[in-house]
């Protein structure tokens, strides 16, 4: 060895990389630990966990006191290089100990630290959480002025975007979906928590029961006719309207009906009998009017235009079914919307909704479309009314209408054909 170079230089260069993967490796650990996870370790009394979500939520200070010794190693292992290679080299020794050390601390101190930290960042954070706590308190001073200065800069860049979610709905989808890919929700669960989430942006007029549908009775109606439509259409509740459907009084429920029909049917008085309903408009939020609904402790709400004229009825079986799915009891007929006839044709209900359709073929959804659903987007497309065998082409999908009750598309075939495939 020669003169000058101690074996001793070689060791301290060895314990400046360690730390320098140290710090590299833990600025990776807390850049990419989930918060939810550490939360759901403190939960369970881990210390560490503690220590590690009190430094996580100083984010700031961490950071500037991670990179100031990150800098303060570096810096020291190239001088120290740069000396010895000077000593052994002469003047060509700055430039050698210059690649060398690159090499050096871009594998050990950064690529590997890293790579390790990103792939098990729970675990070294909990690992290294006390000792960079004790080390953020040491260099309090230098770390409290760097942090004031992070937070001088965000403030400035940020000044007119407010303060910011750390994750978004649409994000939250996204993980949703990363998670059901893992295995750590089923789809089942998934698409529960999906649903759950859109629950929000749904409207009246998409979830809503139409009222050329609807079945009500007149409040002059028999006791007979109300217990034939009850036994006939087997609902447990039937609006009552006076002299027509945009009149609607309230709800009768069929347990206090027949409780009084049993008895003595000359006695049913509906005004008795009515429930109250509330009046919505149909671009109310069904997550707004099923608290409402909560509430008021009603099951029914009548939808309206802005004539006062009834659009439609949509119940709480109704809301309910936009996050759990169809709920089909004894007294339902099970209707299937949307069947496969083979890979590229289906039949469609006209009374799917548009939105569901879409995303069985996985296209955008207009949002300038103000209909609900397939036979409303049929009429709107053709722009007058439709007759069966009328064809149109949208994106990838070639629409025909194959069946028409009155002026209503109730079923449409659909040719599909994806990019791919006419690639």
């Amino acid at each position: 060895m020669p003169d000058g170079i101690s074996v001793w230089s070689f060791v301290v260069i060895a314990i400046l990389v360690a730390l320098s993967a140290f710090f590299s490796g833990t600025e990776t650990a807390f850049s990419s630990l989930s918060k939810v996870k550490v939360k759901s370790m403190m939960e369970e009394n881990n210390k560490r966990a503690a220590i590690a979500m009190s430094v996580y939520e100083d984010y700031d200070r961490a950071i500037a006191a991670i990179l100031i010794g990150n800098n303060v190693v570096n810096i020291g292992s190239s001088a120290i290089a740069t000396t010895i290679c000077t000593v052994a080299f002469g003047a060509s020794g700055a430039a050698i100990s210059t690649i060398v050390m690159t090499i050096i601390v871009l594998i050990f101190g950064e690529v590997l630290p890293k790579a390790l930290a990103k792939s098990n960042s729970e675990a070294i954070a909990m690992a290294v959480a006390p000792i960079l706590y004790v080390y953020m308190k040491i260099l309090t001073p230098l770390t409290f002025f760097f942090s004031m200065l992070i937070a001088g800069v965000n403030k400035a860049v940020s000044r007119n975007k407010g303060e910011q979610p750390s994750v978004t709905e649409d994000e939250l989808k996204i993980i949703l979906e990363e998670i059901e890919d893992e295995g750590v929700l089923n789809e089942h669960e998934s698409e529960l928590m999906q649903s759950a989430l859109d629950f929000t942006q749904i409207t009246v007029a998409e979830v809503l029961t139409p009222r050329v549908d609807l079945v009500a009775a007149e409040e002059n109606d028999s006791a007979e006719k109300i217990r034939n439509f009850f036994l006939d259409e087997g609902f447990s509740r039937i609006p009552i309207y006076r002299k027509d459907m945009d009149h609607i009084l309230g709800v009768i429920n069929s347990k206090d009906f027949f409780r009084v029909y049993l008895n003595d049917p000359h006695d049913i008085i509906l005004d008795d009998l009515l429930q109250k309903v509330i009046f919505v408009p149909p671009k109310k939020r069904v997550a707004s009017l099923l608290k409402e609904m909560q509430r008021e402790k009603i099951h029914m709400a009548i939808v309206t235009d802005q004539y006062g004229g009834t659009i439609g009825i949509v119940t709480l079986e109704d809301m309910i079914e936009e996050i759990v799915g169809e709920i089909w009891d004894e007294n339902d007929v099970e209707e299937t919307e949307f069947v496969a006839v083979d890979e590229h044709n289906f039949v469609v209900n006209g009374d799917m909704n548009i939105s569901d359709m879409f995303e069985q073929f996985e296209l955008p959804e207009d949002e300038d479309m103000d209909v609900n659903t397939v036979g409303g987007w049929v009429q709107m497309t053709l722009d007058r009314m439709p007759e069966v065998g009328d064809t149109f082409t949208y994106e990838t999908l070639t629409v025909t209408v194959k069946e028409i009750d009155g002026q209503r598309v109730t079923k449409v075939a659909i040719l599909w054909e994806p990019e791919e495939l006419e690639e």
